[in-house]
């Protein structure tokens, strides 16, 4: 004869079959009717391109390349770059936008160097280079 002991030790477990077919059924569920999100590089876009200007554009006729003795570099009076960089990453990326815009506009780049005296020759070398890898070949000094 069972005693109300053995009942109760009888009731204590239980079947984890059935909340496992439950957590598959919501799974698969959940899986089917879930939206798929594009990724962003799956979007096309177009952005806009460069355009070739009919007639010239005003633009300014020369850009002016100050160094000064201390090794500061000066675009039209506004200091780009450190001091110290040798490679002058800035310069040469402003530079090139220029005679980006330049040839957009069917108008030739022209730069003009006016360095300082006391101007190291390193310095102006380094301006020079940064010249070279924008592609600017219309380069003057002018030695005031």
């Amino acid at each position: 004869m069972k005693t109300s002991r053995d009942m109760f030790a009888e009731e204590e477990g239980f079947s984890l079959d059935s909340m496992l077919d439950i957590v598959f059924l919501l799974l698969i569920y959940f899986m089917v009717t879930a939206a798929f999100v594009k990724e962003e590089a799956d979007i096309s876009m177009s952005l806009p391109s460069r355009v070739e200007q009919d007639e010239p554009l005003d633009m300014p006729e020369e850009q002016v390349l100050d160094i000064l003795a201390d090794g500061r570099v000066l675009l039209n009076g506004l200091e780009v770059d450190d001091a110290l960089s040798p490679d002058l990453p800035m310069l040469t990326r402003t530079l090139a936008r220029f005679r980006q815009a330049a040839d957009d506009a069917q108008v030739p780049a022209f730069i003009v160097v006016q360095p300082e005296d006391e101007a190291r020759h390193q310095r102006i070398i380094d301006v020079l280079n940064a010249c070279a890898v924008a592609k600017i070949e219309l380069v003057s000094f002018n030695l005031e």
